[in-house]
């Protein structure tokens, strides 16, 4: 699971990294000139990268547990009881807690955060121009984009835990 979440959330990385190792065998099997100065260029790029992967930042993972308790707080919502303000409040906080995340999230904590992303859209446009008129209409499709938002959280719960010791 982990090398398909680093796929995922580390693409342009990822394939900056092979771009490069493509074009260094394609030095070493061309000309030895291009070999050298492309085994320059590249060796830097390739150490940085698990560097910058290997450790969340301090403020990623401030970042991403708050994150965390603004999705917990909105999957204890229920419209129902709460009202339809409860649910829009909830859903603004998510939403600028998932702003900061997405930023500052290292690449370890970046594949939970996008499938976050992702299912938090998808409850955004279930309530999208929810009332307390059409409420009942919308209750089913944001009924069911609320369990995906809780099974995104619980993953992204998980990935905190194990990278941000004390999350």
């Amino acid at each position: 699971m982990r090398l398909h979440c680093v796929r995922r959330s580390a693409s342009a990385p990822v394939a900056a990294l092979v771009l490069l190792c493509v074009l260094g065998s394609c030095g070493t099997s061309s000309t030895p000139s291009q070999t050298s100065s492309t085994a320059t260029t590249a060796a830097p790029a390739t150490t940085a990268a698990p560097t910058t992967t290997a450790t969340p930042t301090t403020a990623g993972c401030e970042d991403v547990a708050a994150l965390k308790s603004s999705l917990e707080a909105l999957t204890n919502v229920r419209p129902a009881q709460d009202g339809v303000t409860a649910l829009k409040t909830a859903i603004a906080d998510v939403k600028t807690n998932l702003d900061k995340a997405e930023a500052s999230a290292s690449p370890v904590l970046q594949p939970d955060v996008e499938q976050v992303k992702t299912a938090f859209a998808a409850l955004q446009t279930a309530a999208s121009g929810l009332t307390a008129d059409n409420f009942k209409q919308k209750a089913p499709s944001i009924a069911s984009a609320m369990k995906e938002v809780a099974t995104t959280t619980k993953a992204l719960s998980s990935t905190l835990t194990q990278s941000c010791p004390g999350s």
